[in-house]
Parts: structure tokens; C-alpha cells; sequence
């Protein structure tokens, strides 16, 4: 399968799957990242070039022995995937050399249709596979050269509340509020995140802790939002997902995000700050047996 190095390919690549979305968001925020300083040192591979039908955002598989990764880390060992071929996508997971299926991983796409190809092809190499659906919001021309912007206004006042970047050192408080969270791994991969990528929170009087926060990840999606309850009612949410989503999209990333099926407070929240609905996002976490 080929790997994909070249710039003049995978901006090419990302051209292409401009023209799939919202399926193909999950790899084309990921390339937006490969394209660029690349954190999580991302590798691009797809099933022939320059027809391919699947593509896929994996970890790196190369690594000395000090930046092994910890095979147990479905939050770093994680693929993007897209395709319109399901078949040529069983033939490019099942290659031993794309995805190791020896480790715990999950995998990120909007593509609901694919579930039964994973389902085959974790079945045949081994592994249990277990799938969280959420609602997938995207801007209303999610190409479009102006950002997000809050169609409410935010009523926290200045004189009580401050708006920065997250620190690394705040991770743990992230991590507690977070669904997928709550472990050691994932306190890890939030303080990478919060190293690599842009963030935004409120806080609580004069430099006090984070009570509101957005962050943003390896595939350029806005994720791990929350507001205290103490503090919501007040368009926090909005203001931090919009102003965020502007940051992106300032630097060439798509602007989308999920939101849990019964988080109704989120689900005004996003929609407030200019979003819309775009389909499902899908996360597939394999577990060797």
C-alpha cells in the first residue's frame, strides 16, 4: 500500500477529499496537520495512487525504542479513515503492514456504512470491536472564508472572567470532565493536545482555573469541551467554540466537531456558535481478544 510522503501528493490528496466531505473530514483535518509541523508524526497511506479509493491517517509504525507506543494507548494509536470502496478498504486493513491489530486502537471516520467492513475485518484479525456514535456538526459551508460566528451573544461578564489558552499542568482537570477521559492515558494524550494544538478556556476571577474550555486534536476537530454548571446559561460555550473554531479556520483547518446524541446542553451550544448538522461521527475501538 502506498505511503504517501510527497507534498505536491498530499496536498493533491487533500484536494480530493475536500470534495467527500463530511465524510472525509476526519483524514483531511488529520492532513492538515501531516502538511504542516506534524506533532503526532502522522503517516498517510492509501490503497493505489494517484485512484485511490480508502485512504488512512495512522500512528507511525517506525519507531526507536524510546518513542514505542504504549500498546495499550487507544487515545495516540488511533487511524482516520475514508473511502468509497469497501472492498479495497478490507484489503487495506487486513495488510499487516497498515494497521497493527496486535495493539488496542481505535479508529475515527463520519462514515456510519463502514461499520460492517471493521466489524469483518477486527473479527478476522482477532479482535473485539465495540462503536460510539455521535451527531456530527460542521459549519454551513465548511470551505468558506469567514469563521464561525456566535449567533448569541456571550452575557458572562469581563469583570468576572478571563479568557486564555489552556496550560499543560491543566490537563488533569480537562481529563476528569472528559467522556473518553477519566484514565491515565487519556490524561497523557490531553496534555500532548493542549501542547500541540489550539486551545481556548474561561476562567473563574483574576488568572483563576479553567471553568469553561474547547480544545482541538491531531485531526483538527474541536473536542473535549465543558462548562462548569455553575457557569453555563451564560454563552460561554458559544463564545469558546466559535472564537476557536475562527483560530482554525484561520490556519487552513476544516471546522467540526461531535456532540453526544443526549448532550442537549452541548447541542444548543454548538448550534448557537453557527454550526450545523453534517451526518455521523463514528469511533471504532478494537480490543485484541
Amino acid at each position: 500500500m502506498p505511503l504517501l510522503t510527497c507534498s505536491t501528493k498530499l496536498a493533491t490528496l487533500q484536494r480530493a477529499l475536500a470534495r467527500n466531505f463530511p465524510e472525509s473530514l476526519k483524514v483531511y483535518g488529520a492532513l492538515h496537520y501531516v502538511t504542516r509541523d506534524n506533532p503526532f508524526k502522522l503517516q498517510v497511506v492509501v490503497d493505489r495512487w494517484p485512484d485511490f479509493t480508502s485512504v488512512i491517517c495512522r500512528p507511525p509504525q517506525e519507531l526507536s525504542s524510546q518513542e514505542r507506543i504504549d500498546p495499550l494507548d487507544h487515545y495516540t494509536n488511533t487511524y482516520f479513515l475514508f473511502s468509497r470502496d469497501p472492498r479495497s478498504l478490507s484489503q487495506i486493513l487486513q495488510d499487516p503492514q497498515t494497521v497493527d491489530w496486535t495493539q488496542k486502537l481505535q479508529i475515527q471516520g463520519c462514515q456510519p456504512a463502514l461499520e460492517a467492513v471493521l466489524s469483518d475485518v477486527s473479527a478476522k484479525r482477532g479482535s473485539s470491536i465495540r462503536t460510539t456514535s455521535h451527531r456530527l456538526y460542521v459549519m454551513e459551508d465548511i470551505q468558506s472564508t469567514r469563521g464561525p460566528e456566535s449567533k448569541q451573544s456571550c452575557t458572562a461578564s469581563s469583570a468576572d472572567l478571563q479568557f486564555s489558552s489552556l496550560s499543560p499542568h491543566e490537563a488533569s482537570i480537562v481529563n476528569t470532565f472528559w467522556g473518553f477521559g477519566g484514565n491515565k492515558r487519556s490524561l497523557r494524550y490531553v496534555e500532548r493536545c493542549i501542547r500541540s494544538f489550539p486551545t481556548l478556556c474561561a476562567r473563574d476571577g483574576n488568572g483563576g482555573p479553567p471553568v469553561s474550555w474547547a480544545l482541538s486534536e491531531q485531526s483538527a476537530e474541536l473536542r473535549m469541551g465543558y462548562t462548569h454548571p455553575d457557569f453555563r446559561r451564560r454563552g460561554l460555550s458559544r463564545k469558546l467554540i466559535a472564537t476557536l473554531g475562527a483560530t482554525l479556520h484561520k490556519r487552513g483547518a476544516p471546522m467540526y466537531c461531535d456532540v453526544a446524541f443526549d448532550n442537549t446542553f452541548s447541542h444548543a451550544a454548538t448550534l448557537g456558535a453557527g454550526f450545523r448538522l453534517g451526518g455521523r461521527w463514528e469511533q471504532w475501538e478494537v480490543q485484541p481478544f
